[in-house]
């Protein structure tokens, strides 16, 4: 099997796992707000969380009231499993704003260099 496609497996079986327990957060958060007792309307908002979960930030608050009301997590744990695609992001876009910058840099000194070789031409 090729690297590529192992890495793309386990990543799918990552992305699987994680999206089980934030549905079943943002549910168990759902129940828990409306307090509904009942198996029916539980069924219903179970199916109404399937679309919740993925919406931004509303999926993710929901989940952490879930996780920290319900199941009795720890608040810091709740947020880094809601949150980490967000986390990742402002990571990215922070190394390719330095990365953006450092080619900036190299590229005035090119035009410095430029300049002074002009200037010994003439």
């Amino acid at each position: 099997m090729n690297k590529i496609s192992s890495l793309l497996i386990l990543s799918a079986f990552f992305y699987v796992t994680i999206s089980i327990f934030q549905i079943s957060a943002v549910t168990d958060a759902l129940i828990f707000l409306l307090m509904v007792n009942n198996t029916f309307l539980a069924g219903i908002i179970f199916i109404f969380s399937l679309f919740i979960t993925f919406t931004p930030l509303l999926g993710p608050i929901l989940g952490i009231i879930g996780a920290t009301f319900v199941w009795e997590w720890n608040i810091f744990l709740a947020f880094f499993l809601f949150f980490w695609p967000y986390l990742f992001g402002v990571m990215a876009w922070i190394l390719s704003n330095k990365k953006k910058t450092t080619n900036v840099q190299e590229k005035s000194m090119d035009a410095e260099d430029a300049e002074i070789i002009e200037e010994w031409k003439r």
